[in-house]
Order: C-alpha cells, then structure tokens, then sequence
C-alpha cells in the first residue's frame, strides 16, 4: 500500500483541481450567459396597448370594436460611451391587433391602425425602422410616424376614443400612402435642441412611371416652453398618379397643418388647423378642404385620476369642389380614469353632425365605453 501512495496522492489531487477548475468554467459560462442576456435586454423595451370599446348607435345598433391596440418594442444600442455624443443605433418594431371583428356602426377611432392592404388582418404592421442618432440629430427610414404628424398635428390627438376626422393625418387608411400618417418607406431626419424640432422626410415608393426618386416629401418644426407648444407640419405628393389605385398617391394631393397646446395644473386646451388639397376622398373623388380640430380637458379629482374632456372635429370641403353641403362634423364628450399610467377607462360619445352632398345626415352618433391597458 505504501508504493502505492506516491501514485495515488498525486492522482487524487489531480482530480480535486479538474473538477474544481470544471464547476469553476461553468460557473464562468453562466455568468457569461447571463451577462450577455442582460446585455441583450437591457437595450430592448417592449410596450403595449389593450384598446376595445363597446357600444351603441342612436338607431339602436349594438356593436364591440378595435380602438386600434398595439404591441411593440424598441432598442436602443450605444456606439460610444459619451453621453454627450448620444451616438446610438436604434430600432422600433410595432405590430398592431384585430382583437375583435371591425363594426361599421360602432367605430372608435378614424385611424384603422392598418394600412391598406392590411385592413381586416388579424395581425398587422404598424411600425417599423431603424437608425442611428449623434448628438442633437436622428435618422430614421423604414415606416414611421411622419413628421406632419409628430410635429404639426400630435397636439390634438388627446382622445381615448373618436377624434382624428378633422386635418388630413389618417386620410386613406392609416396615412401611409401619401405620408401624413405612418408613413411607408420613408426617410426622416430630425433635429432637437432644448424645446425647438425640426424635421423633414421623404418617401422612396416608385408610385408612377415617372421614376422619381423622391415620390413625397415633408417638413415639420415644433417649440415648447412651459407648457406651451406650437407645431407645423407640410407634405406635398411629388410624383404621384391622376386617377391612383388604392395603394398610389393622388397627383396634386398637399396638406398643411399648423396646431397649438397649452398645459397648466389640470387644464389642457390644443387645436389644430389644416388647409388640404387633393387630399381628402370621399368614394372615388378627391377634394380640396380645410379643417379643424379642437381639444379641452379638465382633471377634476384631487389626485387628478379622473378627467373630463370635450372638443370637436370639422372639415369642409372648398365651395368649388361641386360636393354641395357634404361636409364632416362631430363633438365629442368624454369622462375617463386613469388607473395606472397609459392605463384608463372611460365612457364617451361621439355627436355627429356630418352631412352628405345633398345635406341629410350621413352618420350616426355612437355612445360607449371602453378601456385603454397600457404596458
């Protein structure tokens, strides 16, 4: 046993160290693994929102809708430890959900949340683009939010429910055709310092034979200073088709839109004006209108959780357009409460007003309640 012993004390201690340096790389890979999933996540922030509303007409109808719910995510990813540099790659992917079958009496909201090829799609693209930012400057391309919108009409759009008829953003289906929407293959840059953007955009679509390189464009600028704020926005079609399919852009189609808000202690007000040519359609026809939008809200409740709210929507086309008394116009009553943040229900009603060409009435006026889940 005794010669034994020079060989076996060397093997066991041989066997300590292996297995220890094993348990040791293992611990190390899962640290690793951890790190990196960390890593991954910590760049990514996903988001929701659960929007369904249900109803009734004046003539009685019963119907439950989409008030356009949404799922996302977003990423964020330094090239530089600078802050001040703010030189990031990002990244938003939204899609958007047809959680129950769209009611053509009982509607909640003007924007579909599809464009519109997408419409009636279970599961829909809503978002999504990528870029990079460097110190005061961002460039994004891929489908976004327009700076027509962002910058010049956003204010108004304060509504849990109905709203968005009156300035021209959602004008066929989600706005992604002529770019005052979520604006499909486009190129935005944007320029923030302090309280004041600027940004412009163009569309890359080959809409006509024409071969433009540029099919629309767009700009925008916006200030805010304590509490109040003022935006621009304007897109112009530049290459677009006289008589368009449902996916081209309308030949002359401009829009214009100038809006204002202001936020003090527990008032809110916000309106929006907008001069659109060839913008707008009703059934086959384009026309040249102007329009409004008007947004008042009061949080009355001592931790300021409960609100009421009020406004109205109208866009009347120009006197030679040859549409008679068509026009569209609505109020809008509401009283909500927010539960969590991004979170609330309410009920709301939509009194409309709106006339055909031959001045009869064209649409009903609804009454609902609904509930907003955001996370």
């Amino acid at each position: 046993m005794k010669n034994l012993q020079p060989i076996v004390l060397p093997f066991f201690l041989f066997i300590i160290t292996w297995v220890n340096s094993q348990t040791t790389d293992t611990k190390s890979t899962k640290v690793s693994n951890t790190d990196w999933i960390n890593e991954i996540t910590s760049r990514i922030t996903p988001y929701g929102s659960l929007r369904i509303g249900a109803g009734f007409a004046e003539e009685g109808e019963l119907g439950v809708a989409n008030n356009a719910p949404r799922a996302g995510i977003k990423f964020k990813h330094p090239l530089t430890t600078s802050e001040e540099e703010n030189f990031n790659i990002i990244a938003q992917v939204e899609l958007g959900f047809d959680l129950v079958s769209r009611d053509e009496t009982v509607e909640f909201a003007v924007d579909p949340g599809a464009g519109i090829t997408q419409v009636g799609d279970a599961v829909f693209a809503r978002l999504g683009f990528v870029g990079v930012t460097y110190r005061d400057f961002e460039f994004t391309f891929g489908k976004q939010n327009s700076v027509y919108y962002t910058l010049g009409a956003n204010q108004v759009d304060r509504f849990l429910a109905f709203g968005g008829a009156g300035i021209g953003v959602w004008n066929i289906s989600d706005g992604g055709i002529s770019g005052t929407g979520r604006a499909n293959q486009v190129f935005i840059l944007k320029y923030k310092n302090k309280g004041l953007t600027l940004g412009a955009q163009a569309q890359a679509r080959n809409i006509s034979e024409n071969s433009e390189s540029i099919d629309t464009y767009g700009f925008g600028a916006n200030y805010a200073i304590d509490g109040f704020t003022i935006g621009v926005g304007y897109n112009k079609v530049n290459d677009g088709v006289e008589d368009p399919l449902p996916n081209q852009a309308k030949d002359g189609d401009e829009a214009f839109v100038t809006s204002a808000s202001y936020e003090f202690d527990r008032f809110t007000f916000a309106a929006s004006y907008a001069i659109l040519k060839q913008h707008q359609r009703v059934g086959d026809l384009f026309y040249d209108a102007t329009g409004v939008e008007f947004y008042a809200r009061y949080k009355f409740s001592t931790n300021k959780r409960w609100h009421v709210a009020a406004g109205f929507n109208y866009l009347k086309p120009d006197d030679d357009q040859g549409l008679g008394d068509f026009d569209t116009k609505f109020g809008i009553m509401e009283v909500g409460y927010n539960f969590k943040k991004s979170s609330h229900i309410f009920a709301a009603a939509d009194i409309d007003q709106s006339e055909d060409s031959n001045g009869d009435r064209r649409n009903q006026s609804v009454f609902g309640i609904g509930i907003r889940f955001g996370f």
